[in-house]
């Protein structure tokens, strides 16, 4: 528990420091990768620590994972430059990998009685942290200087890293057998990377350049060979042919499109509340306060994860799910229509909130439902590792949307153009649609349901 709240804290602590970032650094599209790049490495790292557990020990993949991020995030609290800055968050980005190894040492350590109440304590963990990386992370950039989250995110890695040590025994069980997809691995995350890359090129060159077309070729050819590799791969890191059962792929269309969309809540909401008044959009609240009105929609997002594995354990997850996104949609059509007023926009994020954990608990129990017994470990990371994929792609076009339009006084720094603001609300309404699009496109369930699964679930 002690590391999933360091894990967690890791990636909230720096949305609620983003709107001071973007002004002290002045530079929005490098201020991104520092979410881009911790959500890329996440990504990778969710895939490939899952399978060195199985092969060398969930214990010790853990603790090197948490060993890693306690320097990345001093890296990131000591260095001056934002370029090393970054590059200390990507390799906090390894924390990624500690909550499906939590869930593996749960399974190996506790009695199979107790299993389920581990995996409910871990589970509450990760959501409380959600919860307090807003507020903690608010008062730190409230009362000091904004790279302090850091030095906590530090503390509390290390502090998961000596109670893991002294606490979680050693493994007592045989390593799975087989061998790592070293290949599947290397090719993942360079190739997402360069596509975010050919983003932001496009945005600073034009399409007119070649530059930004190159980056987006090599980007495609290099995702093209990492699906063919993991496709005929044995024992993949993604196991991409899953995606041929019509009721996962669709699910997962779903699970991207709100992870492009809705999930960027987390950028949007804090950027709002703190934009200055004088620039026509914004309510230039700080960090604190505007934690503290995040943390309704996240106590909603806890409801909406437990309503939905409950309703999912009666109900076909296709319903549930296409309420989701409407839910979601809704939410910030509202929300584009008008953004002026502050609690209409935080009872509108409570929604989209609920929406997009209900739809992802939705789409987590129709894929174990549908795979292959023996395989829905497997179908459920690859879910996951496309989740956090697509939030790094939404958070890197989040940025370059809010940097395509700014305005400043004579001094000081430069903010989102209301125009920007608007256009990140069409962006977000548009993926809610697609979200919508892709879980009528769900089948139905055929034949009886095991409502057990479901109830486990939630």
């Amino acid at each position: 528990m002690v590391a999933e709240l360091a894990a967690g804290l890791e990636t909230t602590l720096m949305f609620a420091a983003l709107p001071t970032a973007l002004k002290v650094v002045g530079r929005p599209a490098e201020v991104g990768w520092l979410i881009t790049g911790y959500l890329l490495v996440s990504a990778a790292a969710a895939a490939i620590c899952g399978r060195l557990g199985d092969l060398f020990g969930r214990r010790r993949v853990l603790l090197i994972t948490l060993g890693l991020a306690t320097a990345g995030s001093f890296v990131s609290a000591l260095s001056p430059d934002v370029h090393w800055i970054v590059a200390g968050r990507a390799v906090q980005g390894l924390a990624g990998a500690v909550l499906p190894l939590c869930y593996g040492l749960l399974q190996e350590t506790l009695p199979p009685a107790k299993v389920p109440l581990g995996i409910g304590i871990i589970s509450a963990a990760n959501s409380f942290s959600a919860a307090a990386g807003f507020i903690i992370g608010g008062i730190i950039v409230d009362s000091t200087h904004w790279q302090s989250i850091f030095i906590c995110s530090a503390l509390l890695a290390l502090a998961g890293f000596i109670t893991c040590l002294a606490y979680i025994p050693k493994s007592l069980q045989r390593h799975a057998a087989g061998r790592l997809d070293v290949l599947g691995g290397i090719l993942f995350a360079p190739a997402v990377a360069m596509l975010l890359w050919a983003v932001t090129m496009f945005q600073q060159r034009g399409a007119a350049s070649a530059t930004p077309w190159g980056w987006l070729g090599a980007s495609i050819l290099l995702l093209a060979l990492w699906f063919f590799h993991e496709r005929r791969h044995p024992q993949p890191t993604v196991d991409v042919r899953l995606l041929g059962n019509r009721r996962i792929l669709a699910s997962n269309m779903a699970a991207i499109c709100a992870s492009l969309g809705a999930l960027q809540v987390l950028q949007v909401f804090p950027i709002l509340l703190q934009q200055p008044i004088w620039t026509g959009v914004g309510f230039g609240l700080t960090a604190t306060l505007t934690g503290l009105l995040k943390l309704p929609s996240n106590l909603t997002s806890v409801i909406g994860a437990s309503w939905g594995g409950a309703l999912c354990a009666r109900w076909d997850g296709r319903t549930i799910m296409i309420g989701a996104a409407i839910s979601s949609l809704g939410a910030w059509a509202l929300m584009w229509v008008n953004h002026h007023s502050l609690w209409l926009t935080v009872v509108l994020v409570c929604f989209s909130s609920a929406g997009f954990t209900t739809l992802f608990t939705s789409v987590i129990n129709i894929v174990v439902a549908t795979a292959p017994e023996d395989r829905t470990s497997e179908a459920a990371a690859m879910t996951a590792t496309f989740r956090t994929v697509a939030q790094s792609i939404g958070s890197q076009i989040i940025t370059l949307l809010f940097a395509a339009e700014l305005v400043k006084q004579a001094t000081g720094p430069a903010y989102p153009a209301p125009a920007a603001h608007e256009a990140v609300m069409v962006y977000m309404v548009l993926a809610s649609a697609g979200a919508l699009a892709a879980a009528l496109w769900v089948p139905p369930r055929r034949g009886p349901f095991n409502g057990i699964r479901g109830e486990v679930l939630a």
